[in-house]
This record gives structure tokens, sequence and C-alpha cells, in this order.
């Protein structure tokens, strides 16, 4: 059915959780991977949370089957492919950054890196060709559980692709003991200085406290989540001065536990609005979550959280906080 909305953007969304699971299931039978059952309900259940309370630990133990799925040029590209083509049938989205972190897809090394890249970009440059309406450029996730070194190549290729298709980095993933965010201040700078983008995942759990201190180390573009910041009016001020953009994710942060409810929500997303922050609606795990861009912004309409107005205010928010260069259309229109 075609969808009857106007286009959306989504600016945060991990590539391995957005692929379908039937999509999934034909990119592990196509490669040989070995899964642990051969009744697809029960692999549906491998890559979907079907825990209303899952930990924080739990959401990551998903992600192995998605990765390990897409860990070849065949699969990544198809995933890439079948991703932003998909939104855009689904949900008019004519705007996409999908984000994945490169290193997470070459089998510990196995595969070449810049052979899983260049299919990555292939796979958008297919779907692009196909839906020339749509406009998309891929960000690379850098991971706090990764030796600073793995993660600085992983910055050192964005940099390199970042005229087919490569806009921007992230820091993504759980805790680690020994990450630092001072340590990437330089990485930050040198990405920016060649021309990407820089976001990262902060204020989705921790305190407003540790977020300011990210936010003051790291020379930002975006951020990822950030929902702590509604704990201080100082940073807050700090973020809107900066004009940074707020990637929020409703139905993630509330399957996790870091929105506690529907009221918590509505608390969370009229503060910022009410103190001139900027922010916009995504999914972060689409498939995974069973959601999609219309059932998030339709979340936040049907319970009452912003008027139609504000609504269609943080669609055009985050078309002004795409990562992809304002003179860049889609070179197949």
């Amino acid at each position: 059915m075609r969808p009857n909305n106007l286009p959306l953007a989504e600016l945060h969304f991990h590539l391995g959780q957005s692929v379908e699971p039937a999509i999934l299931w034909s990119i592990a039978h196509e490669q040989g991977i070995k899964l642990p059952s051969k009744d697809y309900w029960e692999f549906y259940d491998l890559v979907t949370l079907n825990n209303p309370h899952t930990t924080w630990s739990g959401y990551f133990e998903l992600f192995h089957w998605t990765e390990l799925i897409q860990s070849s040029t065949v699969a990544i590209e198809r995933s890439v492919y079948e991703t932003i083509s998909g939104a855009y049938r689904v949900n008019n989205t004519t705007l996409l950054e999908p984000s994945f972190n490169p290193m997470f897809r070459n089998r510990e090394g196995e595969r070449d890196l810049d052979q899983i890249i260049l299919a990555a970009i292939h796979g958008m440059e297919r779907a692009l060709i196909e839906f020339p309406q749509v406009r998309a450029g891929l960000i690379f996730f850098l991971d706090r559980r990764l030796p600073f070194e793995k993660n600085e190549i992983i910055v050192k290729k964005a940099i390199r692709y970042r005229n087919r298709g490569v806009v921007g980095i992230d820091i993504a993933g759980p805790d680690h003991p020994g990450f630092n965010y001072k340590d990437y201040t330089k990485l930050y700078s040198e990405a920016q200085a060649s021309g990407l983008k820089t976001t990262v995942h902060t204020g989705e759990d921790g305190t407003a406290e540790e977020m300011e201190e990210v936010v003051s180390v790291l020379p930002l573009n975006r951020i990822n989540h950030g929902i702590k910041a509604v704990d201080s009016e100082e940073l807050m001020k700090k973020i809107v001065e900066k004009n940074l953009t707020l990637c929020i994710c409703p139905t993630s942060n509330l399957s996790v536990g870091f929105i506690k409810d529907i009221e918590h929500l509505k608390s969370v997303i009229q503060t910022l609005y009410k103190n001139g922050v900027k922010f916009c609606i995504n999914t972060d795990n689409p498939a995974m979550l069973k959601t999609n861009l219309i059932k998030e912004i339709d979340l936040v309409r049907e319970n009452n959280i912003l008027t139609e107005d504000e609504i269609n205010k943080t669609i055009k928010w985050a078309f002004e906080a795409t990562f992809i260069p304002k003179e860049v259309n889609n070179e197949y229109l």
C-alpha cells in the first residue's frame, strides 16, 4: 500500500537491526551460515525483542546474529539495499542515514574491510538508482569495546570514502573499562576537518553530568538519544547554543527502561521542546523492535505528546540536521 504521509527523514537507526527477519533468514541460507534452529519462527524470536523487560546487556546480545549474518560483501550489500528501499516503500522516508560498524561485518579480519565498505556503498547506490526520490548516506560506528587503534582505522576508512557516500561517524556500544571520550577529541576534529559530520550515543543511560562531559570534549554536529539532557537546564542551554539536534528513539528507550512509561516519555519530549532543544523521532532498531518511523511518530501523536504542528516541526528539524551535504541530491534524479 502506498504510504499517504508526507516525506520523512530518519537519521538514527542501526543497520544490523533494521533488516526484516525474513530477509536475514534468506541471507543466512544464501551464505551457508549455520543457524541455531531450522525453524523460521524460532529464528524470528532470536533476532527480535520479545521480552518487554529486557536488560541493557540482553539488548546487545540480540545484535550477535544480525551482525554475523551481514558479515560478507553479498550480505552487507543486500542489507543496505533492503533497508533503504524498504523504508521508502513503507514510510515514504526520502532521507536516510543507516549506521553500522564495518569491523563487526568482517569476521574479525577474515574479510577485507574495504570490500565490506564498498559493498555497503554499492547497496546504497542500487537503492538510489531504483528510488530516485531518496537521498542516503552511511555513518560508521566506532565502538567503546574496541581499542583506540581499531576505532582510528574506522575513522580513516570513513574519511577515505567520504566522497562515495560515507557522511559521518558515531560512537556506540555498551560502556567498557578504559574507554575515555577525551581520547577521541582529536580524532573527531580530524573527521570534521576532512568533511565528515559527527555524532555520538550519549544521554541514553547514565547521568546528565556524564552527557555534559561528552558534549564538552567532543566536537559534535548531532547527538543520538540525549534524553538525560532534561535533567539539566544548563546542559539544554549548551545544546541549544551549539545547535545540536537530538535523535530521539521512543520505542527503543521504552524497551530498555531508560524511559519508564508514556508519561515519562511525554515529560521528556515536552521538556526538550519547551526549552528550545531541537530533536527528531527515529526508530533505532526497527526490525528488532517491530516498529517503523510512521509507528514512532504515531506513538507521539496518539498519546498527545506533541501537536500536529509540533510533529511537523520535528520532521523539518530532521531534514535540516542531515549529514548529507545540502548541495547533494540523489545524483540519479
